[in-house]
């Protein structure tokens, strides 16, 4: 492209070339007709305008004389600038006529330009005489007249059509599509400002290069002259911000007056055609435009200094070439030496948006290639993030895989150890339930009291491991019924008043007295034992002071009872507050607190409200207290009748089945029925059961009592084959286990048969035995 571009401002500067060898330049002629002047001699190219010649229209008739030696082949006249409508004679014959278009604007682009051939008749050999009569509204000019042969002149005539018509037409379609091309990228990205700077500017340059080659004008008389002078103001204006904003330099102000001197340029030239000076303003107007391509070109000269780099230099230079050729060109419009001049401005201005483009879009160009090595970079990186990743998931699925063996290992481990724990506390509560009280000094009985009161301690642990097991195994079922809260709250005040009594605590209880016939709706035994594990608590962790058991019914909104649990206890530090509900947490772990336990019974709390939906809130101070609150439902419905018993008396000499595989629990629960008044068949599997039997010859068994783990054996499969040896499949059965682990208990709540964990209370098991052995009895009914 830079190539064809050198060729094209080649060509067009050889085609400025004023003087040819060949020809005969005609410069002199005898200018008459117009209106109140005499015939004088004038030197083309000449002009004349409306000021000069107030007569419409304007008329002028040149004669030039050419002395012509031997002719060696066709002759030919050549007009490089017939600004005029004219009627040419040669020797009196007319060779071109165009006068009775006189009203129609002047010729333009091409039509300036005339190439005529003299027939041979029309010339001959000395003295020529050639006269042109010019005629137009308002202006008019005519050009030296060459006259010659044929073939130089056709020469000269191709050099200035190419470099006054077609070269600006090529240059200002080549111009334009570039500057398409720039405002495209711009419009792509806004933020690049240069882009749209550049791009503007060299379409209104493209746009006033046509102009001047168009074959018929936009506009016509002062107003071609104001606006052809505006576009160019404007196009320089734009490219010489384009240059600074290029060279680095940020000159608001000087910005603001370039915009100032391009909007002000029509008003500043119709006021001068108002004064009649329109052509002197635009003459100044563009050398003060030219003044401004000077501070653009000072600006890239720095640029290029400061880089030293090819761009850099090749764009100061054709900035420079634009200056040279602007300047060229005002010199020639000034000078008027030629009427139809060949302007090199067009061919600058392709050098240098063609130049300032290719580097545009070669930075656009370097700019993707860049982007794209960082993409590519990005991918490479992302592809080794999401191997990363990968393995990093692999690693947590193998870790979660691990943690949970290691919690099934746990879960093992947690049952076989509740359950070999559990085997030597059942034996020893058996054994103190089958000690006589009568029998027992009073000293040893205050003993064996306070092994009881540990041993119910301890079996609280157990129950509380256990009930975490039942609603894990989703054992645990609400049942929602309307109960009488009032009477549980009680309840529960009389059961915790000693032992807030022995710490020396006040324990009070507060109930809505306003609340005559309202009832709770939710599970009575679940709701007793949230409220009895928040009271253990607070009890527990208050070493002074007192407990406050409150229950009221909201004001206002959806009937709902609420219940608070106060203490003024040690409180729980606000880092343990979050985790107070998990499992094997104790919010308080202070000696002072008298902690003990294993930190489940929130965690039950938190499970049991969750399980029937209900609201649960707590605050605590350190130091201070804490107070727990939750939320039931009420409602009018009565109350449902309270469940009893029974009263049934165990009968004397009924026989029960034991199945154990552990002696020592064996010989523990033989020794307290037997304290009972019962009989026993025993063995550690169902097939010694079933021998001790046979071999007694008693009677059917009233009911079975087996440990769910027998060794190998399976204590529900031992019932199952124990009722067939007995021939009774309805005999009721109990099983009991030292295993608290969720899928045993879910298996044994879908075996359907009755279950207790180990430790059992012995008064438990009795009632479960009478009710048993009533129902199915297997020797004499007798109290016992």
């Amino acid at each position: 492209m830079n190539r064809a571009i050198v060729c094209v401002a080649a060509c067009a500067l050889a085609c400025g070339s004023a003087a040819r060898a060949s020809g005969l330049e005609l410069r002199q002629a005898e200018r008459s007709g117009v209106a109140g002047e005499p015939a004088r001699a004038v030197v083309l190219p000449d002009e004349l305008s409306a000021g000069d010649a107030p007569a419409q229209p304007l008329t002028a008739q040149y004669r030039l004389r050419a002395e012509l030696g031997p002719r060696a082949g066709a002759t030919a006249l050549y007009l490089p600038g017939l600004i005029a409508h004219a009627r040419i004679r040669v020797n009196g014959h007319v060779l071109f006529d165009t006068l009775d278009r006189r009203a129609q604007p002047l010729p333009r682009s091409a039509e300036r330009i005339q190439l005529l051939r003299l027939p041979d008749e029309f010339v001959h050999d000395g003295v020529n005489e050639i006269t042109i009569e010019a005629a137009a509204t308002r202006y008019l000019s005519l050009s030296p007249v060459w006259i010659g042969g044929v073939a130089e002149l056709e020469r000269l005539y191709d050099e200035r059509l190419l470099g006054a018509v077609i070269g600006p037409a090529i240059v200002a379609t080549v111009m334009g599509c570039l500057a398409l091309c720039v405002l495209l990228l711009w419009a792509r990205r806004p933020a690049q400002s240069s882009y749209g700077y550049f791009g503007a500017g060299a379409l209104c340059w493209a746009l006033h290069s046509a102009w001047t080659v168009l074959p018929a004008p936009l506009l016509h008389g002062v107003h071609l002259g104001v606006w052809w002078t505006s576009m160019y103001s404007a196009f320089v204006v734009l490219l010489v911000i384009f240059c600074v904003r290029f060279a680095g330099w940020h000159w608001p102000r000087f910005d603001r007056t370039l915009w100032i001197m391009a909007l002000a340029a029509p008003a500043v030239l119709y006021a001068a055609a108002a004064l009649g000076h329109l052509a002197e303003a635009a003459e100044a107007w563009r050398l003060a435009c030219i003044g401004i391509v000077l501070i653009g070109v000072v600006a890239v000269g720095l640029h290029a200094w400061r880089r030293r780099d090819v761009a850099s230099v090749l764009l100061l230079a054709s900035g420079a070439v634009s200056l040279v050729f602007g300047l060229r060109d005002w010199e020639i419009a000034h000078r008027g030496a030629d009427n139809n001049p060949v302007y090199l401005t067009p061919y600058a201005g392709l050098l240098f948006i063609a130049l300032v483009a290719w580097m545009l879009i070669d930075g656009f160009v370097h700019a993707t290639q860049a982007l794209e090595r960082v993409n590519a970079g990005l991918e490479d990186r992302v592809a080794r993030k999401s191997e990363a990743l990968r393995v990093a998931l692999e690693d947590m699925r193998a870790a979660r895989d691990a943690a949970q063996a290691a919690d099934r290992a746990k879960s093992r481990f947690l049952a076989a150890a509740s359950h070999d724990l559990r085997q030597p506390v059942h034996a020893i509560g058996l054994y103190l339930a089958a000690i006589p009280p009568a029998a027992v000094p009073e000293a040893i009985r205050d003993t064996l009291a306070r092994m009881g009161t540990s041993l119910r301690a301890l079996g609280a642990m157990f129950d509380a491991l256990l009930d975490v097991s039942r609603m894990d195994a989703g054992a645990v079922v609400p049942r929602p019924e309307p109960f009488d809260l009032d009477a549980l709250m009680h309840r529960l005040g009389d059961e915790f008043a000693p032992l807030a009594e022995g710490k020396g605590l006040r324990l009070l209880l507060h109930g809505d007295a306003r609340a005559a016939g309202r009832r709770a709706l939710a599970d009575p035994f679940l709701v007793e034992r949230i409220v009895r594990n928040l009271l253990a608590n607070a009890v527990k962790y208050t070493p002074a002071g007192g407990v406050l058991l409150a229950w009221r019914l909201r004001a206002g909104g959806a009937p709902g009872w609420r219940i608070e649990v106060r203490d003024t206890g040690v409180g729980i530090e606000p880092s343990l507050q979050s985790r107070v509900f998990d499992e094997f947490v104790q919010g308080s772990p202070r000696a002072e607190s008298g902690g003990d336990g294993l930190g489940l019974g929130l965690a039950i709390v938190r499970r049991l409200t969750r399980l029937m939906g209900l609201a649960l809130d707590m605050r605590s101070v350190p130091g201070r207290g804490t107070r727990f609150r939750l939320g039931l439902p009420a409602t009018e419905a009565p109350a449902a009748p309270v469940k009893t018993l029974p009263e049934t008396a165990l009968a004397p000499g009924a026989w029960i089945c034991l199945l154990e595989d552990d002696a020592a629990v064996l010989g523990a629960m033989r020794r307290l029925v037997e304290h009972w008044g019962c009989r026993v068949v025993e063995g550690a599997d169902a097939a010694q059961a079933l021998d001790d039997w046979h071999r007694s010859g008693c009677p059917r068994p009233s009911a079975i009592v087996a440990d769910l783990q027998l060794g190998a054996a399976d204590g529900l499969d031992a019932v199952r084959r124990l009722r067939e040896g007995f021939g009774t499949p309805g005999l009721p059965a109990l099983v009991v286990t030292g295993d608290a682990s969720p899928d045993r208990i879910a298996r044994l709540n879908d075996s359907g048969t009755p279950w207790l964990a180990k430790p059992v209370p012995a008064a438990r098991l009795r009632c479960w035995l009478t009710q048993a052995a009533a129902a199915h009895p297997g020797g004499p009914s007798c109290g016992c």
